[in-house]
């Protein structure tokens, strides 16, 4: 008597979910964008094979114009919705040799070679010095609705905008308050750092080690590093860190200078600075307690000159009295930032031109304002392209003689 067995067979391909694009870069025609794709636990095979995979495509940024519809038509512009099933890491995209302008994109070929995500620049935040690895993919998101509020702007409507930085987050490119995983974390709230991005393992790697050093020589001057944040991916990369979070902690003010001169003393007997010292560079907790915390710029292996300490070291008082701090202005700025006639303006020199100058980006961060007429900016916009998308220190000093940081009208910002 036989009896059957059930399948075991292996598919052939496998469904994917785009995590995210990254556009590749105006100036760097080159530099590809960069599609990050997802594949189920269940369909990564029972080795443990890799659930996040990388696409890598022609540039378009020149192609697709607005940061609304060129996100869309990236995330469209895929001609499969399933990739090889297998341990490869990086697809090569390409668009079919005939397909014209609007074709889209076909998988050209896999690698799963040692240098493909190094290819890429996408390394891996090692060595990790904490035991406790946590998987992303396990990971809680803040909560619905953690992220976005609803504010009126000046013209009355409502519209919905970030919420500010919360304390322990500032500084950080990407960091959410978020539930503990439910294992291996000793704690219920975590600050999750964590950037899968080109080139950003370097600035994870620095942090953690930073914080080793905190750990092991002084712990309790920082909140406690509690666990690495890991990508599966193959070789599994390390791409960011939980923190302790530190509930109903505030930034410091001038009433707590001696308290932060002390922390700031502990910080500089480790050979580690700051060297963006803010108010928010210390959280008060509740008993009137301080730690000091990061981003902390460079790699702490730099030697930093005893001149360079005390400089930082005398600076503290004159920073701990400003106000509005970083964090008191976010409010404000995100507001202004929803101002109707400030977007109607860069969605007019999108539209008109494809992207904004960075003349643009500067004349707002100086003055407050963008004065800029839609004339204006394509003169500026036909300069920047007749070299290369490049915008030099010649041509930003031929723009601020022109038209100025700010002119008598403009729109708030």
């Amino acid at each position: 008597m036989s009896s059957s067995q059930p399948s075991t067979t292996v598919p052939l391909s496998v469904p994917f979910t785009i995590d995210t694009v990254l556009s590749g870069m105006l100036a760097f025609p080159d530099s590809p964008d960069i599609y990050r794709i997802r594949v189920s636990r269940e369909h990564a095979g029972n080795s443990g094979g890799p659930t996040v995979k990388y696409l890598a495509a022609p540039n378009t940024a020149r192609l697709f114009a607005g940061p609304v519809d060129a996100q869309q038509r990236r995330l469209t512009n895929l001609a499969f919705d399933h990739v090889p099933a297998g341990d490869w890491v990086v697809g090569r995209l390409a668009a079919p040799a005939e397909g014209g302008a609007e074709a889209k994109l076909e998988l050209a070929s896999t690698d799963d070679g040692p240098d493909a995500l190094a290819d890429l620049d996408l390394g891996s935040a090692d060595p990790a010095w904490c035991g406790t690895t946590i998987d992303e993919a396990d990971c809680p998101e803040p909560p619905a609705g953690a992220r976005w509020t609803t504010v009126a702007n000046s013209a009355g409507q409502e519209v919905t905008v970030p919420k500010p930085t919360e304390l322990q987050c500032m500084g950080y490119l990407s960091a959410a308050v978020v539930p503990a995983p439910p294992q291996g974390v000793d704690a219920e709230v975590v600050v999750r750092v964590s950037e899968w991005m080109p080139g950003h393992w370097e600035g994870i790697e620095n942090e953690a080690r930073t914080h080793h050093i905190i750990a092991t020589r002084d712990p309790g001057l920082a909140p406690r590093f509690l666990a690495y944040v890991t990508e599966n991916c193959r070789p599994r990369r390390v791409v960011g860190f939980l923190l302790e979070h530190v509930p109903r902690a505030r930034e410091a003010g001038l009433a707590d200078l001696d308290k932060c001169r002390a922390v700031l003393a502990r910080l500089h007997a480790l050979g580690i600075p700051l060297r963006r010292l803010a108010r928010e560079s210390f959280l008060v907790r509740e008993d009137g307690s301080v730690l000091v915390r990061g981003p902390f710029d460079g790699s702490p292996d730099e030697g930093v000159g005893e001149e360079v300490l005390q400089a930082e070291m005398e600076s503290l008082e004159r920073v701990l009295a400003q106000s509005p701090s970083a964090f008191e202005r976010q409010a404000a700025k995100m507001l202004a930032r929803a101002d109707p006639g400030r977007v109607d303006m860069l969605s007019a020199f999108q539209k008109a031109h494809g992207f904004i100058v960075p003349f643009a980006v500067w004349q707002e961060s100086r003055a407050g304002r963008i004065t800029l007429t839609v004339e204006e900016h394509g003169i500026l916009a036909k300069e920047c392209e007749d070299s290369g998308f490049k915008w030099t220190k010649e041509m930003q000093e031929r723009a601020e003689k022109r038209f100025g940081p700010s002119a008598t009208q403009g729109v708030g910002a």
